[in-house]
């Protein structure tokens, strides 16, 4: 019966975290159940039962947000993969517990889960799509780690407390104190980096008419009169003193044979206004899943995403490179956000040239979301300014405009469901630009995968001498 409720209070508490009730706050505590019953006398096989029942169960919401869009294969093979990966680290924790001194219990667990999210990353389709991380985005204080050690940091951060708890219910106060201190200060640390004055502004604004998106065919008279809607919207916007305008990821259907013109008020308002415009664009013929950067100077970047959503994305080639459109502005369409090596690596090819000293300051994202995971969704584009030190921008259909600066800090943001233009304007601090996550990547996230090695491998090790 013990087992049962620590697997109960552990799913709830995961699901409403890191599902569409956005609990952020319930993530620090969620793991700690399951803590305590490895920590404790209770049968192996009850303990990996529960975790993987606790964790499994907190992923309930993937079937509400993807389910009858996405594989059911695919949702049950994520909810019980990572059901078991978490009994695996419960496991693993446990032993070190029982055969390590209290300091390497402390850690154990935290670097294992943090492990675990990060290799899974470099195999996934989804790359870090699951991490317990993102459900701090609604949490800015906590997610100011990343710019030093990058996502695994903050999962790093939410483990070791839950950990810390459940040493603490088991007695071991010192060690448990010393935990809570660590997070403690890595918490102050984000206060102290949001408490930084701003010192300049860009004003930026996101378009989308998702209803007249949806009813349009694939005509080049459909398409001439989305431009024209557009350019119509990004004048306005422009008018305001908007320099950055963002439109959704597939906005606009064009077949190159239809001819250059058709785009031509998009590039006349760019430069007639001088705001630079960021238009996703479904090419027919070939096929390409592509966004062009209208500039002020009349110039036109082409973009092509990078990590493609299969099946339904199978018939696009991925693009070849990143989406740097100069002075500190780059671009990146929707799913390429979800890598956390892809944007960094942007970060770094924008620092290296003369124009871009400081990397990437203002990102555009054109998106397509699934509805309901509209806030699950932006908040990991949200996680990749924070790393980075860049403001986003990002306009999705069947999900939201949010604009956040390089805090992780919503600025404003809007619902695309609605009729008609949905329109968000914002003055947004520019990045500071590359991070010292910028410059280190995945070190942290490495450190954690040989210090969980190590430590399992001195605890069978001990384990084998007790035998």
């Amino acid at each position: 019966m013990t087992a049962v409720i620590c697997a109960a209070l552990g799913g709830a508490m995961f699901y409403f975290s890191q599902g569409l009730d956005d609990a952020w706050w319930l993530t620090w505590f969620a793991p700690a159940p399951i803590l305590w019953l490895a920590y404790g006398d209770y049968p192996r096989w009850h303990l990996f039962a529960a975790a993987f029942c606790a964790f499994a169960a907190g992923q309930i919401y993937m079937i509400q947000a993807y389910g009858g869009t996405m594989p059911w294969f695919a949702i049950a093979g994520m909810m019980l993969g990572f059901g078991a990966l978490f009994g695996f680290a419960v496991g693993r924790a446990r032993a070190v517990y029982r055969r390590l001194p209290p300091a390497a219990a402390l850690f154990a667990f935290p670097s294992i889960w943090t492990a675990i999210e990060f290799l899974y990353s470099l195999v996934s389709p989804h790359g870090s799509y699951g991490s317990i991380a993102y459900s701090q985005v609604s949490f800015p204080a906590a997610i100011q780690i990343a710019a030093l050690l990058g996502l695994y940091g903050v999962t790093f951060l939410l483990c070791l407390f839950a950990n810390a708890l459940a040493l603490l219910a088991r007695g071991d106060r010192e060690t448990a104190a010393g935990g809570i201190v660590l997070c403690s200060l890595a918490v102050a640390f984000g206060v102290a980096q949001l408490a930084t004055p701003q010192t300049s502004a860009i004003r930026v604004a996101a378009l989308a008419d998702e209803a007249a998106w949806k009813a349009a065919p694939r005509t080049r008279a459909a398409a001439s009169d989305m431009v024209q809607r557009y350019a119509q919207a990004a004048r306005v916007q422009a008018e305001r003193g908007a320099r950055l305008i963002v439109i959704p990821e597939t906005a606009i259907r064009f077949d190159p044979q239809w001819g250059e013109d058709v785009m031509q008020p998009l590039a006349d308002a760019a430069r007639q206004t001088r705001a630079t415009i960021v238009a996703g664009v479904l090419m027919l013929k070939p096929w390409r899943n592509a966004a062009l950067a209208f500039q002020p100077d009349g110039t036109i970047v082409s973009y092509d995403k990078r990590h493609l959503l299969p099946p339904g994305e199978d018939k696009f080639t991925p693009g070849a490179g990143p989406g740097l459109l100069g002075r500190g502005r780059a671009v990146a369409i929707c799913k390429d956000l979800d890598f956390p090596r892809t944007i960094r690596a942007d970060a770094r090819a924008a620092a290296s040239q003369a124009n871009d000293p400081r990397g990437i300051r203002v990102m555009a994202v054109p998106a397509n979301d699934f509805r309901a995971d509209d806030w699950l969704h932006a908040r990991m584009a949200v996680m990749r300014g924070v790393e980075n030190g860049f403001a986003v921008a990002r306009s999705a259909f069947n999900g939201l405009e949010a604009i956040s600066d390089a805090q992780g800090r919503i600025v404003a943001r809007a619902r695309t469901s609605g009729k008609g233009m949905t329109a968000i304007f914002a003055a947004v601090e520019p990045g500071g630009g590359s991070t010292l996550y910028t410059a280190i990547g995945d070190a942290f996230a490495w450190a954690c995968t040989g210090r969980a090695r190590l430590l399992g491998g001195l605890a069978a090790l001990r384990g084998r001498k007790a035998d």
